[in-house]
């Protein structure tokens, strides 16, 4: 094992002028050479073990999360500490600022450990889990700095409150928690726009646990971070921005809140998941590996809860997984959101294939309300390109009537376009990366709402709205620019096992 020298001083090395009494002759400067002490560090110990894990932090009492808004000044003040603290420490110190945002993502060119590990091709399964481990150690670190023993990292509900709480928004010089490179509209009081909290929703009564984290992830958690605006629109910024985490404290809720729901929804079991490993660092600096499976159960796990629930124990329910994927039909063309709103006028390029499913399968409806294999109607959107963000979100709309006003509560609101991958996946992927994972939007509730038969996506249409967010009760209008090729449907069949 190699050791570290490091120098400690325990003068100021410098000039120090002396000043003579009143009447008496100046003395000259005196330079003063620093006494150098040799200290020995050890490099720190890795834990790879949920058994040393348990023993390094099972003792750990159980800490609350609290929602933003019931935050007290001393706790806020303790929150500008802590980051304070980190910012001032260098880019190379697992437990700066830097360092931590740069497991995110970043534009540093190092590459030191863990670093960029947010959206790696293939990554997305496993969203959730991942963030979880990434903000329960950084929040350990905010803590530690803080020098307040129960700090917790807040979390902000939008759909209670969808305006930025004041702190994050106090232009005060030297507030760690502003960020001058947000959105106009929320950095002045603006609030996120309704879609998102119907998103939400829509998302929380999926069950399979899969279906339920990819359109979450691609819908409201992409969505907030475009409409937030500025570092927190890209990947390898966002966590630059200190909303990053009152956000990721909310989606971590959410899974938690969705757990809590019942009715099928539990957790992968799968070992690819469980036994999926990440490697953090706690506030010491030590290098910490993480499986799916030491995650599942925040509170007996983690030592966390949320205040607004309490820990889920276990919900007695059937496990739901994805069986198989089969495409229906895929249309062809090019839309372009230049301005507010646009709807598709693609041509279907695969009407085979949707006659061979209805020809194969012998039916024409889907099977939304089997027990036995329960269908879901997926979009997968392919070849999306960004020239121009909007300052908000694009809704979906499938089968909107001409000169009907767009609202997300109607029968015609699919979701939110995932902007946020979208733009990382153009800038760092390839295009077969691309193509393998294109952006995903469940429309079941729609086509259900609609009552859609498989024949009728023949005509479906899809369009675009371009929504900004709202200050002093009236919308801020917004554009964007946007293209997306290739609007794809499938069928994903599931099995209860």
């Amino acid at each position: 094992m190699k050791n570290f020298i490091l120098f400690s001083v325990s003068l100021l090395s410098g000039i120090i002028m002396l000043f003579s009494l009143p009447g008496k002759k100046a003395l000259s400067p005196v330079l003063v050479k620093p006494v150098v002490s040799i200290v020995e560090c050890l490099p720190p110990v890795t834990i790879t073990s949920a058994k040393d894990f348990k023993i390094r932090y099972g003792a750990d009492p159980l800490m609350v999360r609290k929602n933003v808004d019931s935050l007290t000044q001393a706790e806020i003040n303790a929150i500008k500490v802590g980051i304070l603290k980190m910012r001032a420490l260098p880019y190379t110190n697992p437990t700066s600022y830097l360092y931590q945002s740069a497991i995110h993502g970043t534009l540093l060119t190092d590459n030191l450990p863990s670093w960029n590990m947010c959206h790696r091709p293939g990554e997305s399964v496993f969203f959730f889990a991942w963030h979880r481990m990434y903000l329960y150690f950084f929040e350990r670190i905010l803590r530690s700095k803080s020098g307040r023993a129960n700090l917790t990292m807040p979390y902000w509900n939008y759909q209670l409150d969808p305006s930025l709480h004041p702190a994050w928004r106090d232009k005060s010089l030297g507030n760690p928690l502003y960020d001058a490179t947000r959105g106009v509209s929320i950095n002045n009081g603006g609030s996120l726009p309704s879609s998102i909290s119907t998103a939400i929703n829509n998302s929380l009564a999926l069950i399979p646990y899969y279906t339920f984290q990819s359109n979450f992830n691609g819908g409201p958690h992409g969505s907030v971070h475009i409409a937030v605006g500025g570092s927190m629109a890209v990947i390898s910024t966002a966590v630059k921005d200190p909303v990053f985490w009152l956000h990721h404290s909310n989606v971590d809720r959410l899974w938690e809140e969705w757990r809590s729901m019942c009715g099928g929804r539990t957790n992968p079991t799968d070992t690819t998941w469980l036994n999926k490993t990440y490697t953090f660092f706690d506030e010491t600096g030590t290098a910490v590996n993480m499986k799916g499976s030491q995650v599942v159960e925040i509170s007996t796990q983690l030592n966390y809860r949320y205040d607004d629930r309490a820990p889920v124990i276990s919900c007695p329910a059937a496990r739901i997984s994805l069986a198989a994927r089969e495409p229906l039909l895929k249309k062809e063309g090019a839309v372009e959101l230049s301005g507010q709103t646009q709807t598709t006028d693609f041509v279907n390029e695969s009407p085979a294939v949707l006659e061979s499913f209805i020809r194969t399968k012998n039916r024409n409806t889907f099977n939304f309300n089997s027990t036995a294999a329960p269908e879901r109607l997926t979009m997968l959107f392919d070849g999306v390109g960004i020239e121009q963000m909007p300052q908000g979100v694009i809704e979906v709309y499938m089968n909107l009537p001409a000169g009907v006003t767009p609202t997300s509560t109607s029968n015609y609101f699919v979701g939110l376009l995932d902007l946020f991958t979208a733009q990382h996946n153009a800038m760092h992927h390839t295009a077969a990366e691309q193509a393998n994972e294109p952006l995903e939007m469940d429309a079941t509730k729609v086509a259900l709402a609609q009552g859609l038969t498989i024949l009728d996506l023949r005509n479906a249409t899809v369009t675009f709205i371009a929504r900004g967010l709202k200050l002093n009760g009236r919308e801020v209008t917004t554009t964007a620019h946007v293209v997306v090729r290739h609007i794809r449907f499938a069928v994903d069949r599931y099995v209860q096992n």
